[in-house]
């Protein structure tokens, strides 16, 4: 191979399929005769692994090589030098959804066998991405898209995340429970519900700017929402409002507006998050999220009177 060759490579992503280890003996670029030789592709891949400094053009091939041929970086193991590569180029094209999709598939194929989870990130990424840009990807792109798609283990029933997540919250496991609502939220899942699920759960692991920053998130989506989740949504506004010591008397009369509609009413999992928060609210305000809690879950006009 010439250096002709070698500078195809540095056209991003340029679709090159052979064997570069065998191009030349390993150990040339570390014994070269001739002072001015170029570097092969060969030689880009083994000074990656060994560490050494490598220049612009040769991280520019070294990108190529690893979305044509990312088994290098497994049989190296070089997994996560190499994602980190890959992370720091998707960031250079994110305005390019088509690269993007090549950088993103490639990070689900290099990770998918030793660190499932990431993969799985990574491919809700790239499932949103090309869901809108589908008809940027080249042939090449759509076809490994479709291979992923048949032969992963990537697609996740939200519902089952969903039941999961409470399981885990009933446990106490609330970090676990919160990473599970980030992740349906990426699946676009019920995002009213699912984001006032996660306050809930941030609520419950002290994290009240974090709890208050979903509640507003939530109340943006309402249109969205189940017409059950508005009222929980006003709930946790009520609840922030008393624990900050501050009127809540707008949202209560929103809350019994709401509560005038018969769907507005299911089991709600949040006595944990009036124990929790009890010791900071007056005894008034305690009882009349007792009675909000109770009335959210069951249609008895009489509680709120």
């Amino acid at each position: 191979m010439d250096f002709d060759d070698f500078q195809l490579l540095t056209k991003r992503f340029a679709e090159k399929n052979d064997t570069w280890l065998d191009d030349i003996p390993v150990d040339s670029f570390l014994y070269r005769t001739n002072s001015m030789g170029k570097p092969t592709p060969a030689d880009v891949t083994i000074q990656w692994a060994e560490g050494y400094y490598l220049t612009e053009p040769m991280k520019e091939a070294l990108i190529a090589i690893l979305v044509n041929k990312i088994s290098i970086a497994v049989n190296m193991d070089r997994v996560k030098e190499a994602e980190t590569i890959l992370i720091n180029e998707l960031e250079k094209v994110k305005s390019n959804p088509a690269e993007c999709a090549k950088l993103l598939i490639t990070m689900i194929r290099l990770n998918e066998r030793m660190y499932p989870a990431e993969a799985k990130s990574y491919y809700i990424k790239a499932k949103k991405l090309i869901s809108v840009h589908e008809s940027l990807l080249d042939a090449q792109t759509r076809n490994s898209w479709s291979l992923l798609k048949r032969s992963g283990d990537f697609e996740t029933n939200p519902n089952t995340l969903r039941v999961k997540a409470l399981e885990l919250l009933e446990n106490k496991q609330y970090a676990e429970a919160e990473k599970i609502y980030h992740e349906m939220i990426e699946l676009d899942f019920e995002l009213p519900g699912t984001i006032c699920h996660l306050a809930r759960v941030q609520l419950l692991m002290g994290q009240e700017k974090e709890a208050e920053k979903s509640v507003g998130k939530a109340w943006k989506l309402r249109d969205k929402a189940m017409r059950y989740v508005v009222p929980r949504i006003i709930f946790l506004r009520i609840l922030l409002l008393m624990i900050k010591k501050k009127d809540p008397s707008v949202w209560i009369g929103r809350m019994k507006h709401e509560l005038q509609n018969p769907d507005s009413f299911l089991e709600w999992h949040i006595q944990p998050v009036l124990d929790l928060v009890k010791s900071r609210l007056t005894d008034k305000n305690h009882k009349v999220l007792v009675a909000l809690a109770e009335s959210l879950q069951h249609n008895n006009p009489e509680i709120l009177k």
